[in-house]
């Protein structure tokens, strides 16, 4: 009788969770727009992408902010692309622009039913008075919208195009619609949820690869790739969610921390067997600045104590990978790549050559024969040469004052979990950009906007305050 009464209790529990969840619009919109998007990522006639196209915009008009919550989940996924007739779409820009059209379509729609735009222009407003990161949003429109008319070399003004697209608008597209959309803690911790969980099953699938015996042998060591272009562009796109993971998983005291645990492993290790030094740095670096942030200075100590006594095994062990390009027939590659790039910008330090400009200069003109195996990289490798280089004197400016609006707003949040976890984020791809990319590729300037409006929401949470004080607090 008891076991009767157990199980009838435990059904009707069962079915009470069932209903809530159906009542949970926006965790269903997420849902819908994600399996979409999968689904197309694998590739289906065009009909049927069509009809994805269709119900993915019609999501978005049903419940927004749900959408944008899904954008994310294309971040690990930006090598793969969608073929529609003779036009290649990356996954990102799918989403980030079905999602733009549904919005479109919502804003229609409210406009008409309320008669007026007074209301959206008076959040507008607001919002533009209480959003940190706003003016610097301008501001790369702005120069990267002028570098256009400044390229070195206008044969390959499409590719500029193309780079202005991808870089400089759609992920401020995808900041405004955040912006505009996303008032809660819990919009924050959905974006997070989708972004790191998406990494992980994506690290997930490289790490088969690589069990397997695939991945690009060289120097020594077998380096993991899975369905990216290069271990280092793996590398790049995994190690900021690795880090927001581990952020989460020590600062947060939420009941399901062991997700985070779990995310952070599978993404780390990931990371760790691309076998890419800068990633290695990045993880480095920003696990010492999370223990420092949470005063767990004697583990940081400790940390910087065994990562000097790892490196020095490392070398033992990989001794042709780490030691790779730093010295090579007795210059370094990666220095001759600089050189070269302060060459361009001797020739045009005010406006730099352009925006998706470096290739097309760097093989005729200024490339040293050192560097000759490297010839057709795309970019200088340090974040200050690429933001002068593509954006001129006035990209430092800018630059700088990116850098200056993070730091502030992670002093902000540095009791709030998921701005601690952004803030890791961003660190740990400024110190990688210093040897390689940190913003212009699709998946990192979408990344940085993502962090950006994570760290923004404690001003513009619209129905409830985000509380940023309390520590550790139950995230989720």
């Amino acid at each position: 009788m008891r076991g009767r009464m157990w199980s009838d209790a435990a059904v009707s529990g069962l079915r009470q969770r069932a209903i809530s969840s159906l009542r949970d619009q926006p965790s269903i919109a997420t849902v819908l727009v994600c399996v979409c998007l999968a689904v197309l990522a694998v590739g289906v006639p065009i009909p049927l992408v069509l009809v994805l196209l269709v119900v993915m915009v019609a999501a978005t008009a049903w419940r927004p902010a749900a959408a944008v919550s899904a954008v994310p989940m294309t971040l690990p996924f930006g090598p793969l692309t969608l073929q529609i007739g003779p036009a290649a779409f990356s996954v990102i820009e799918v989403a980030l622009l079905t999602t733009a059209s549904g919005v479109m379509v919502y804003g229609l729609r409210q406009a008409v039913r309320r008669g007026s735009l007074q209301g959206g222009c008076r959040e507008a407003r607001r919002l533009l008075q209480e959003a940190q990161f706003v003016p610097l949003a301008v501001a790369i429109l702005a120069v990267g919208t002028v570098s256009l008319g400044t390229i070195a070399d206008p044969t390959h003004l499409r590719e500029s195009l193309r780079f202005w697209r991808w870089i400089v608008v759609e992920p401020v597209v995808f900041y405004g619609m955040a912006l505009w959309f996303l008032r809660s803690e819990q919009d924050a911790g959905r974006l997070v949820r989708v972004w790191v969980g998406a990494a992980a099953a994506a690290a997930a699938l490289c790490l088969v690869q690589w069990s397997v015996g695939g991945g690009l042998t060289v120097e020594g060591v077998r380096r993991l790739t899975g369905f990216y272009p290069h271990p280092n562009a793996a590398a790049l796109t995994l190690e900021r969610p690795a880090l927001a993971a581990l952020s989460l998983a020590l600062a947060s005291g939420g009941r399901h921390h062991r997700w985070w645990w779990l995310a952070a492993a599978v993404t780390g290790v990931a990371t760790v067997l691309t076998f890419s030094r800068g990633a290695l740095l990045a993880l480095l670096l920003g696990l010492f600045a999370l223990l420092w942030l949470l005063r767990r200075y004697r583990v940081a100590v400790s940390l910087l104590v065994g990562s000097l006594f790892s490196l020095i095994l490392g070398f033992a062990a990989f001794p042709d990978r780490l030691s790779a390009g730093i010295l090579a027939g007795g210059d370094s590659l990666r220095l001759a790549i600089w050189r070269s790039s302060v060459a361009m910008l001797a020739d045009r330090p005010l406006t730099g050559v352009g925006i998706d400009q470096f290739l097309y200069q760097y093989v005729p003109r200024y490339v040293e024969p050192v560097a000759w195996p490297e010839r057709f990289t795309s970019h200088p490798h340090n974040v200050v040469l690429e933001v002068w280089l593509h954006f001129g004197l006035t990209g430092l400016v800018v630059l700088g004052s990116a850098g200056w609006l993070v730091v502030r707003a992670v002093r902000r949040s540095r009791h709030w979990p998921l701005g601690v976890a952004a803030g890791i984020s961003l660190l740990g791809g400024f110190v990688h950009g210093w040897v390689d990319r940190t913003f212009f590729a699709p998946e990192l300037a979408l990344a940085f906007w993502l962090a950006a409006v994570i760290l923004e929401l404690p001003r513009t949470a619209r129905s409830a305050a985000v509380d940023t004080r309390r520590t550790p607090c139950e995230c989720w």
